[in-house]
């Protein structure tokens, strides 16, 4: 077991419960934290502090880690103890948008490829280098619709200036989701959220769990800082 400092750069819904992944700040790599309740992911109850706070994006927080439980398609994946988290600071000073700058993938390509799914076959003999990418969108607007009486939210976004792919991914950040839950359906852009001028906005990504032979881009975290 050791003690690490860790970035929250998403906790979002994994079915009934959470995925919280984000970056070790002494190693500057992605971890994706794991119980041991639920296989997978953790209970709501584990991502909150002593206090009751349940841990937010941009939190530093120290959690006690142990071995790697990787998979092929979720190489970041490591368990956390039953230990609960301690807060350390909010990392949203003028230096922290620089770091995570530093992050922010450049390929036009995410995560490996144009579309909003891999095919779980891909990985069976060739896994996954990374599950989790922060990207910095261009062109952000929300999907809201409804869909069979059911409510579905799209991030749509294109990325690199040069680049005409156009992304579509499922959105699963829950304070993210509570703002569009209070809009009826339609398609808003990412200025709408801002009376002022838009802050700098990253997405973190990540690859689900295999769902009907696939697995699906979802973003689970979105990532506003002052501009």
């Amino acid at each position: 077991m050791s003690i690490d400092r860790i970035l929250c750069l998403a906790n979002s819904y994994k079915h009934d419960h959470r995925c919280v992944a984000g970056i070790n700040l002494a190693t500057r790599r992605w971890v994706r934290l794991v119980g041991t309740k639920v296989a997978g992911c953790l209970t709501v109850d584990q991502t909150r502090y002593q206090n009751g706070a349940e841990t937010a994006l941009l939190d530093v927080f120290e959690a006690e880690t142990g071995e790697s439980c990787g998979s092929n398609s979720h190489p970041e994946d490591v368990f956390a103890a039953e230990r609960a988290w301690l807060p350390v600071r909010r990392f949203d000073e003028p230096r922290d948008k620089l770091f995570l700058a530093s992050l922010v993938s450049k390929r036009p390509v995410l995560l490996q490829g144009y579309g909003d799914r891999i095919y779980v076959r891909k990985f069976a003999d060739a896994p996954a280098t990374h599950s989790l990418e922060l990207i910095q969108p261009d062109d952000l607007w929300w999907w809201i619709r409804e869909d069979k009486s059911k409510r579905r939210n799209r991030a749509l976004f294109r990325l690199g200036h040069v680049s005409r792919a156009r992304y579509d991914l499922a959105v699963t950040d829950p304070q993210w989701l509570n703002l569009l839950n209070l809009l009826p359906a339609g398609i808003y852009p990412h200025a709408f959220f801002f009376k002022n001028k838009p802050p700098v906005t990253f997405l973190t990504v990540s690859l689900s769990e295999p769902f009907e032979n696939f697995h699906y881009k979802l973003v689970a975290g979105v990532v506003n800082l002052p501009a």
